[in-house]
């Protein structure tokens, strides 16, 4: 049986110092059926530069305008001929090994949408941080049935995901509307289409700095806002077809609990009632939720604090 094309969509965008590490990572996988597209964003600094060395054991394109991460996955995508493709941004790193053992995984099971993996979070220098520098762990979990787990919350990192590209074509690819949170709205569609593989071994290496764009906070909890509410309008829907529909009675009671205090945080207390609300008629036992619409009468400057 001949080994399927891996495309690698590396997004680029004012990384220069850690691009090389990057590049080099993904040219140095002992999974050999790989091409590598790599997207410059209108990078400021040495970026194309460094990503024209590598010329042509990668393939460059330059956007003509900034188009943003997830405008720039969808072009590399266009253009990837691989019958997977691996998400990898461009201060972020793997194991050699990543792409090898992701694939092993997708062809043992058919059913994956996606897959993703264990890692570590690193700092500037590639040394790595322990405990949870961004606030949650480096997620870890089961291969399985994942749509109620995703509802709940984004458990994957990026640069870890490898799925089906033409799957992620026809969903329409990801929203360029999104500019922070557009991985986990992949995530979520791909996870209602099929199973999610999960290799349990570190092989991806997230970067933290001071420009990632998860620290821009109110754009970030405007997405998060996007994305919860249309999954929540199809609570009955998704509840009637669910495996298991205590599981998504769980997930969805969990995601508005997680829009009332963003409505809450956004200055928006009678929608925050409501959302919270709802999160207990899914799931009585929920207090938090209960304990928060109290919080909700509170001061704005004052909710911004206790959320």
């Amino acid at each position: 049986m001949s080994k399927p094309l891996v495309s690698v969509l590396l997004t680029s965008y004012n990384h220069e110092r850690w691009l090389r590490e990057c590049v080099e990572s993904a040219l140095s996988q002992t999974y050999e059926q790989v091409e590598i597209i790599a997207v410059d964003d209108g990078s400021t600094d040495a970026s194309r530069e460094i990503l024209r060395s590598y010329e042509p054991q990668i393939r460059l394109y330059v956007n003509e305008r900034n188009l943003g991460t997830y405008g720039s996955l969808n072009k590399a995508m266009e253009m990837a001929e691989g019958e997977y493709c691996a998400v990898l941004n461009s201060d972020d790193k793997w194991a050699p090994t990543k792409l090898e053992r992701q694939l092993d995984e997708m062809r043992l099971h058919p059913n994956h949408s996606f897959c993703h993996t264990f890692g570590a979070f690193i700092d500037d220098d590639g040394n790595r941080i322990s405990g949870e520098p961004m606030g949650f762990p480096f997620p870890r979990m089961e291969s399985g049935q994942h749509l109620t787990t995703f509802i709940a919350n984004n458990t994957a990192i990026a640069s870890s995901v490898l799925f089906r590209r033409d799957l992620a074509r026809d969903l329409g690819g990801f929203n360029e509307n999104l500019k922070i949170l557009g991985d986990w709205d992949m995530w979520l569609r791909l996870a209602e289409k099929g199973t999610v593989g999960f290799v349990d071994e570190e092989l991806t290496y997230y970067r933290v700095h001071g420009t990632n764009t998860i620290y821009q906070l109110e754009p970030k909890y405007r997405e998060e806002v996007f994305i919860r509410e249309a999954w929540t309008s199809r609570a009955e829907e998704l509840i009637a077809h669910a495996p298991d529909p205590a599981a998504m009675k769980r997930a969805l009671a969990h995601s508005f609990a997680c829009l009332g205090s963003l409505y809450s945080i956004l200055g928006e207390p009678g929608r925050a009632r409501r959302a919270y609300l709802r999160s207990l008629r899914l799931n009585p036992l929920r207090l938090k939720s209960l304990l928060r619409i109290g919080v909700t009468w509170l001061p704005l400057s004052l909710r911004r604090k206790l959320l």
